[in-house]
């Protein structure tokens, strides 16, 4: 009888905590036939559901590598920084792709553990534990790249960076409320 009430307990606490449920609705069914648009957007839709809500605790105040590029004209950057900003970018793409492609693994051996007939207590703990490792990574992997965009750039140019940055997260507190 504890097995089962601590069995069922776990998976209401990973199944709320954790927001499982969303995680399926998400997880493409056949990522070939997806065009790369689709793609892309369903990335940015799981990695915002799976981020620690990334865009509004970090990002409103520190926008990064693909902002500083978009914003390049305005910040006045040499063709070196230019460079080096897609170089971060590409970099943090890169490890966020790996980071959904390893969260969805997680979520998946979760859900087939779960799902066994008498499942293993232990196997089910060591997986709730690399969901929440892999969603935790989601939630830190992009902080090093935004503050390395913000650290290629001059004095002068900082400065218009916050500027432009208080403006961006002024317009997305007001998309909050």
């Amino acid at each position: 009888m504890k097995k089962i009430f601590l069995a069922a307990f776990l998976f209401l606490a990973v199944f709320l905590g954790f927001n499982i449920s969303g995680a399926s609705a998400n997880m493409p069914i056949n990522a070939c036939a997806m065009s790369k648009t689709k793609k892309t957007r369903n990335m940015k839709r799981f990695f915002r559901m799976h981020s620690l809500n990334f865009r509004f605790n970090f990002y409103i105040f520190h926008p990064g590598p693909f902002w500083v590029y978009k914003n390049a004209k305005v910040l006045k950057l040499t063709p070196v920084q230019v460079l080096q900003e897609k170089m971060i970018a590409k970099e943090m793409m890169n490890d966020t792709k790996q980071g959904i492609k390893t969260l969805k693994k997680a979520i998946l051996a979760y859900r087939t553990a779960a799902m066994r007939k008498n499942p293993s207590i232990k196997k089910l703990i060591g997986r709730t534990k690399a969901v929440g490792e892999a969603e935790t990574y989601l939630g830190y992997i992009m902080i090093p790249s935004h503050i390395k965009a913000y650290r290629l750039l001059d004095t002068s140019q900082r400065i218009t960076y916050l500027k432009l940055a208080k403006i961006k997260a002024a317009k997305m507190r007001k998309m909050i409320h």
